[in-house]
């Protein structure tokens, strides 16, 4: 830590082994996130236990849980709602065994295919699954209103698990694993490799990430987050003079197209991708002032 011009700067290195291990909380895939070891850097030297921590652009939540895990009050916002579904459920988890037996009352069998253009990432049988949890989730936990936690830790396991390389998620084989390509690209992989998407076990699945997020405990004792949907730069609902805190890692410029990659999880969170006015700045001076207004 040195101090230059009245400016206290702070300099680290954030790929050494030990500072490699994160909270298994963290573990959900996001397009461009960055590493839970850089808030907590400056989450342990810059508060103190109780105060909030607030990332106006939080994505799959990686501040607002560190600083969950750290004793602060999470605090974020992201303009697509999907980014609360992904970040809430995992600061209070609900137990195993509830999600085990939340999974039991799912109507499995009564899902049809909605879709034929999703059967390039799904077999029939796995996609018809899906939409049996996606229809019950729908119902029981709608995107504008207060789930059960049960059930929005399920949806939230169901949001992480929809496309994939391994046999740990619900489509065929597909890269990468944060984000959907097309479907006219998904069909292009399956060609090249000659391959059909197998059947999987949806409930077996979401069981088994639940026991990897869990497999470090919940969230230590922290004062109740506030999540905000809408743009960076009004958030009323946070009070004035209420965060200890920024940390954020803000869009790029116009490279990294979110609503394109995360169309395949908006459709089944029942979001309009299409309606959400995501920034896609062209020029360095253009999202220089789009930040510089946020944090103002």
């Amino acid at each position: 830590m040195e101090s230059a011009d009245g400016v206290t700067y702070f300099a680290n290195e954030f790929w050494t082994s030990a500072q490699r291990q994160a909270h298994a909380l963290h573990e959900v895939s996001y397009r461009a996130c960055f590493k839970p070891q850089v808030p907590e850097f400056f989450i342990s030297r810059l508060t103190a236990p109780g105060d909030a921590v607030h990332d106006p652009f939080m994505g799959r939540g990686t501040a607002p849980l560190q600083a969950a895990l750290s004793g602060r009050r999470p605090v974020g916002n992201d303009i697509n709602p999907l980014s609360a579904m992904l970040v809430r459920p995992r600061l209070a988890p609900p137990s195993e065994s509830a999600v085990a037996a939340r999974l039991r009352q799912i109507p499995w069998r009564s899902g049809a295919v909605e879709r034929d253009d999703l059967l390039a990432f799904y077999h029939p049988a796995t996609l018809r699954n899906l939409s049996s949890l996606r229809r019950w989730l729908l119902d029981v936990a709608p995107a504008d209103g207060h789930p059960d936690p049960v059930d929005d830790w399920i949806r939230m396991v169901a949001l992480s698990r929809l496309t994939g390389h391994s046999a740990g998620y619900f489509s065929g084989y597909t890269l990468p694993p944060n984000q959907a390509v097309s479907v006219r690209s998904q069909r292009r992989i399956n060609e090249r490799l000659g391959l059909e998407p197998p059947e999987r076990d949806i409930a077996a699945l979401i069981l088994k990430k639940t026991r990897s997020l869990l497999r470090n405990g919940p969230c230590a004792p922290h004062p109740a987050g506030l999540l905000c949907t809408g743009p960076a730069d009004a958030t009323p609902a946070i009070a004035d003079a209420s965060v200890s805190l920024v940390v954020t890692s803000p869009p790029f410029l116009d490279i990294v197209q979110y609503a394109d990659d995360n169309w395949l999880r908006c459709w089944f969170a029942g979001i309009d991708a299409g309606g959400i006015a995501i920034s896609a700045h062209r020029t360095e001076g253009a999202w220089t002032a789009m930040v510089r207004s946020v944090l103002a």
